[in-house]
């Protein structure tokens, strides 16, 4: 069985520098809690790289929640924000780090890139 959240973090140090990054600097803790316990994970923004670790780092914000969650929100099938709003999740720290980390998550599956759309005529799937 594959653990989406595991995957999707493991994958960020991965991804080349961005808009997103290169605006970001600092050190994201992000807590995954499990029926058997919290896996850690510390996400540090340098100079426009993702660099991915479990390795104990100060952070500047820390993101914590279950697994479910994060499974739902690394598969575009739930909202950082909204998750937020509904006390699914906490965040502790430099809320600037927060708007970065999701602008990395993916959007939901049937989404249109709005150029892509408008191209189409505005025709969804």
């Amino acid at each position: 069985m594959t653990d989406p959240t595991a995957v999707f973090l493991g994958r960020l140090g991965q991804r080349p520098a961005s808009p997103v990054t290169m605006k970001a600097g600092g050190t994201i803790r992000v807590d995954v809690e499990r029926d058997a316990g919290t896996d850690v994970w510390f996400i540090v923004f340098r100079d426009g790289a993702i660099q991915v670790s479990r390795q104990d780092r100060q952070p500047d914000l820390v993101i914590r929640g279950h697994q479910t969650l994060f499974d739902r929100l690394v598969r575009g099938r739930a909202q950082l924000y909204a998750a937020l709003m509904r006390n699914e999740i906490t965040v502790e720290g430099d809320l600037a780090l927060l708007s970065s980390f999701e602008r990395l998550l993916p959007g939901p599956e049937d989404a249109h890139h709005p150029r892509t759309f408008a191209r189409e005529g505005g025709q969804g799937s």
